[in-house]
């Protein structure tokens, strides 16, 4: 009876041993990023101590009290060859086709989460996708009333195999990234179709990133009526609900090293207007916190054109001008100008190419100093009258051109009375000369101001303008 005893008490301490573990993203085939400290953590026993191996480094952690250990990985140049990462408490772990490179994230909706294989082209893009030094995480759809520390989500070599379904702007992003920076590319898809912003921010950022007070009341709002409301009484589409995509598919990454940050979305948010420009100020107060940099580039697709059922023809346009300004507004921000890669037909334009190629040139020049500010958006610097016309002058003109040859379309004038009318207009020595006969004496000025508004005006490399809405000094 005493040996009985004495087996099952070995048997439950055995058993009250935690084996380390890690989260479940940190997989064979990954990318860690390159030139930054590299956070990795884990659980396992208190008190235990946690050995790290990667490359030339030899890190150790003590568990801590509540079962957590972490260690930072010194700074590593971008290497392309496989490394092996090995995680030994009482267990050991062991992580192979690790690679050290560049991590983007890729979030947003519908059309992030858009698949290549479903694409104009698709099923060529598959087929030449054998890329092993691009590797592919796409995290679950899920959802969480709390912050959640693990996401069932694995690292993927990218081939033909495993990048069908993944998200077509960010495998585009990826390849053109990879065959210009010659580093490997981790690419990892957060995206949900139909998800609001809010559902991507957290209850804390929209307190503290300098939103405006009735923004900031609005959001608080709906925190307060998650919280009264059941599980079986929330709305089916939970992605539309505040907070709850940001803690079950984004802080479980955190606090992990990444580069930068794509964002495409919008459309369940379009309808308001300067309001969007506040909740972006929100989302890219959260993730910077969450991932520990504060500088951490945001590069934001502004929507395509599409029709809106019956709505007014300039929410679009309005809502294009909030994601300009916060673009313009926060110095480690860009944005692209997509009036060219919409369908009116299709909020869910399946020709993604362009537009990725457009978002890529916009990363490896503002983030990597490579190729000029030709792949910047012309945009309304100022405008004067000038003997009955309007003179307007650009930053980033870059040749402006109209790119079929005829005259600047989608231009409109207004006078004192507020009613806008069709303009023509001419370009000079990169400024435009807009006049219109039923308007002696301009006052407004709108271009590419429409939902289905695709303007000729670009650069010359082809870049489209900027749509504007201005008053005339």
């Amino acid at each position: 009876m005493k040996l009985f005893s004495a087996g099952l008490a070995v048997l439950l301490a055995a058993s009250s041993v935690s084996a380390v573990e890690m989260p479940a993203f940190f997989s064979d085939n990954m990318v860690l990023q390159r030139e930054a400290q590299v956070p990795l953590w884990g659980t396992g026993t208190p008190g235990e101590v946690v050995q790290v191996e990667f490359q030339n480094q030899k890190l150790s952690a003590l568990v801590d009290d509540s079962g957590n250990w972490s260690v930072l990985l010194k700074p590593m140049p971008a290497d392309r060859k496989p490394g092996v990462l090995k995680v030994a408490g009482k267990n050991t772990l062991t992580f192979s086709n690790v690679l050290v490179g560049d991590v983007w994230l890729c979030a947003g909706q519908s059309n992030m989460q858009f698949e290549l294989r479903r694409v104009t082209g698709g099923a060529e893009f598959v087929a030449k996708a054998n890329q092993p030094e691009i590797r592919l995480l796409q995290i679950p759809r899920v959802w969480s009333r709390t912050p959640q520390r693990n996401v069932k989500a694995a690292w993927a070599v990218c081939s033909p195999k495993t990048v069908g379904r993944f998200s077509a702007v960010a495998y585009l992003v990826a390849r053109d990234l990879a065959a210009r920076l010659n580093v490997p590319i981790g690419v990892i898809d957060i995206s949900w179709g139909g998800c609001r912003i809010e559902a991507m921010t957290t209850r804390q950022a929209f307190r503290k990133a300098s939103v405006n007070d009735e923004v900031a009341a609005a959001a608080e709002q709906e925190f307060v009526k998650l919280d009264k409301t059941a599980d079986p009484d929330l709305r089916k589409d939970k992605q539309r609900l505040p907070g709850v995509l940001y803690n079950a598919m984004v802080h479980p990454l955190t606090p992990m090293a990444v580069r930068g940050m794509l964002w495409y979305q919008g459309e369940d948010n379009h309808s308001e207007s300067m309001r969007y420009a506040e909740k972006l100020k929100a989302l890219a107060y959260a993730w910077r916190q969450a991932f520990c940099k504060e500088d951490l580039p945001i590069f934001i697709v502004q929507l395509p054109p599409w029709q809106y059922g019956n709505e007014d023809p300039v929410r679009i346009p309005k809502f294009w001008e909030a994601q300009q300004y916060f673009a313009e507004h926060d110095r480690n921000a860009g944005f692209i100008v997509a009036t060219d890669c919409g369908d009116p037909a299709d909020i869910h334009p399946k020709d993604k190419a362009p537009l990725a190629a457009r978002l890529a040139n916009l990363v490896l020049f503002k983030e990597y100093g490579l190729g000029d500010d030709s792949v910047l958006a012309p945009v309304f610097r100022q405008a004067r009258r000038v003997n009955g016309a309007v003179e307007v002058e650009f930053d980033h003109a870059n040749g402006l051109k109209t790119r079929d040859g005829k005259g600047v379309s989608h231009l409109m004038l207004a006078g004192a009375d507020g009613k806008f009318h069709p303009a023509t207009g001419e370009i000079r020595s990169d400024r435009l000369i807009v006049r219109s006969p039923e308007v002696p004496e301009p006052e407004q000025i709108r271009f590419g101001w429409d939902k289905l508004a695709n303007p000729n005006l670009v650069n010359r490399a082809g870049v489209p303008a900027a749509p504007f809405e201005k008053r005339i000094p």
